[in-house]
């Protein structure tokens, strides 16, 4: 039996997740010493006096009311680390209920805000790509699993930018400031985000978790391309054995479910490109998972549904008012579905705006232009 057989692998993870949010928040708790004096420079600096205030009322929160971010982020971080834990095991569904204010922050924000948490999760990767793929593999062991996507790594780079911006929508820096620290964020963040990666690694390591060595298909669980590209075909099986037999049913039985879903439907072109690569992957893996009466796989298809539902033309008063209610929970399961792929920014913007107008469109009580 091998070491990590024998874990409790409820106590690693706890380990794993405090040291990793001990190590960030340190990092963070400096970050923002930094920016408090920066924002306030900024603000005085500035000939523009609205834009001025911005700065000096940021400034005076992260120094008055910074208590506010390290218990917000803990929070987000535990929240997304536990979604990805139960997901892991089967236990959870994809999505978790919202509180009012994520949903009124979806009505409002939601562009800006996935393009931004989708850029610093991607940033976050790319400086930490091969630690992190390390990092998947061992937690692919400790799930006894044959391989674990990065977007579905409990400490992978999307729950840490989440967190980090739970943090700040608690201290209220938004709109312009926000975007003035984006950079800041992107290159204070990245070492220590490496470092914690080099560090869980090493810990598990040191208790027997060795890296899972994958023979699934080498299109299921990778990120697929952005939705402004064509439509790439289904990737080819590995050769031999039940592993492959899995990925190609899996594979199968993902483009099946989309053609059904999309027999009757024409949607914007970037959403009909996003559902055939970013969703047919992530049904893909939730089939190879569970099969096709697993909860994430049910998760997905309900979701998919949802979505060709929600862009058809309509105009009775009944069914507008069924999207507005239908709409912020949607769009909170397509972007975690974009998580779960790790979609980059510019391929989030791409679907995000297309569906925005389309949505736009029908609340107003015009159909939308039927695009092929």
């Amino acid at each position: 039996m091998s070491a990590a057989a024998t874990l409790d692998r409820g106590s690693v993870l706890i380990q794993c997740r405090a040291a990793a949010e001990k190590h960030l928040g340190g990092e963070l708790q400096q970050l923002l010493d930094a920016l408090a004096p920066k924002l306030s420079d900024t603000g005085q600096q500035s000939r523009d006096r609205e834009e001025r205030e911005q700065y000096l009322l940021a400034a005076q929160r992260l120094h008055h009311e910074r208590e506010l971010f390290l218990p917000a982020f803990r929070k987000e971080f535990a929240a997304r680390f536990e979604e990805h834990i139960r997901a892991l095991q089967g236990t959870g569904p994809m999505t978790r209920d919202l509180g009012r204010d994520e949903l009124q922050a979806l009505k409002t924000n939601v562009l800006e805000n996935e393009a931004a948490i989708g850029r610093l999760g991607s940033r976050l990767k790319e400086h930490a790509g091969t630690e992190l793929g390390e990092l998947s593999a061992r937690f692919a062991t400790l799930f006894r699993r044959p391989a674990i996507n990065d977007g579905d790594n409990p400490l992978g780079p999307l729950t840490i930018a989440r967190a980090v911006f739970a943090g700040f929508a608690a201290v209220k820096i938004e709109g312009r400031v926000l975007r003035a620290v984006r950079q800041e964020l992107e290159q204070r963040l990245a070492q220590p985000v490496l470092d914690v990666y080099r560090a869980v690694n090493k810990a598990l390591g040191g208790l027997g978790v060795a890296p899972a060595v994958s023979r699934s298909a080498p299109g299921v669980g990778t990120a697929p391309a952005s939705p402004a590209t064509a439509s790439r075909a289904a990737a080819p099986p590995a050769a031999g054995g039940a592993g492959a037999s899995a990925s190609r049913d899996a594979e199968a039985a993902a483009a099946r479910a989309v053609e059904s879903e999309l027999a009757a439907a024409s949607l914007p072109p970037a959403v009909e490109i996003f559902v055939r690569q970013s969703w047919h992957s992530l049904l893909a893996r939730a089939h190879a998972t569970g099969g096709a009466e697993s909860p994430p796989w049910q998760e997905a298809i309900g979701t998919l549904r949802e979505l060709v539902w929600s862009l058809r033309p309509r105009l009775e008063a009944g069914e507008r008012a069924r999207l507005v209610a239908l709409l912020p929970p949607l769009l909170k399961k397509i972007t975690l579905g974009m998580d779960a792929v790790m979609l980059d920014p510019e391929g989030r913007k791409a679907v995000l705006d297309a569906l925005m107008a389309h949505h736009r469109e029908l609340l107003h009580g015009q159909p939308a232009a039927r695009q092929g």
